[in-house]
């Protein structure tokens, strides 16, 4: 049974997200100061994707399960975000997935629509409100954009995609976004929008969909990061970013955990496994 804190935590959360679907785009702030930019803060995220609860009719839950359990041990987090494919195409397991993450012991929490978010073909009702907010976190400005359709390419309605395009390449902030798709693939990262990036302050964008390990430098400004998946193949994969501001100065540093084993793990980088990547961004 939930305790009476755990269910109020269900409740925000389905408020924030579904306040969020009904008004278009929503904008929070965590951490430090009221601006969010407090000298010596530090932070640590936990970023995973792809559950896809419910796939495994006989363990429907496990690889998310898993991954809790060794995020609380752990107990080194103080946000996570999931990155999309959260349940597998049923209605069915909804509420379990409120449950679990409501489980995790961080100060919030967050979650972006994949593809597989959607009820069974033809795939055209979302099993959880979509997300596309921005979170002011040490004076940077994360985007978490959504799947709006369930097809395998992530198409992004018209409206959708001019105001995501829009927030990075006028914004006077870093910024780094959080979606399912990868870049490349997705109609949104067009010619045009590679064009234009450069010399943008996008800075990073994490992303699920593909389910294997993948970090690679794009024009030396923005690295596009590969999270490899909690998932059918029994992966139990996540990655911690760790976030320390100093001055005008956020330091990055992102660590990859193998939660079922509970160890610390390497991952590719442009041909080359590393225990870590590591980058600064200038917020000032």
């Amino acid at each position: 049974m939930l305790s009476s804190q755990k269910i109020i935590g269900v409740i925000i959360v389905i408020l924030t997200v579904s306040l969020a679907g009904v008004y278009g785009y929503s904008y929070f702030s965590t951490g430090g100061s009221e601006n969010g930019q407090e000298e010596g803060e530090t932070q640590v995220w936990w970023i995973a994707s792809d559950p896809h609860i419910g796939f495994h009719r006989a363990n429907p839950l496990n690889s998310l399960e898993v991954a809790i359990e060794d995020v609380n041990y752990l107990g080194i987090a103080d946000y996570a975000i999931q990155l999309g494919d959260e349940i597998h195409e049923t209605m069915e397991y909804r509420e379990n997935f409120f449950e679990l993450m409501n489980s995790l012991e961080v100060e919030n929490w967050y979650y972006i629509l994949g593809n597989h978010d959607f009820e069974n073909p033809p795939r055209e009702e979302n099993l959880l409100p979509p997300v596309d907010m921005i979170l002011n976190i040490m004076g940077m400005k994360w985007i978490l954009i959504s799947d709006h359709v369930g097809d395998i390419d992530g198409t992004m309605p018209e409206n959708v995609r001019e105001w995501f395009v829009n927030q990075i390449l006028f914004s006077d902030k870093p910024v780094f976004v959080f979606s399912h798709q990868q870049p490349s693939g997705w109609e949104v990262w067009n010619e045009e929008l590679r064009g234009l990036v450069r010399g943008s302050k996008l800075r990073a964008w994490f992303h699920g969909h593909v389910h294997h390990w993948g970090a690679q430098w794009f024009e030396d400004q923005l690295l596009i990061f590969s999270d490899c998946s909690l998932d059918w193949k029994n992966n139990y994969n996540g990655v911690f970013m760790y976030l320390e501001r100093k001055g005008d100065t956020v330091n990055v540093t992102l660590r990859f955990r193998y939660h079922e084993n509970h160890e610390w793990i390497e991952t590719p980088l442009e041909g080359e496994y590393v225990e870590n990547i590591r980058f600064s961004v200038e917020v000032a």
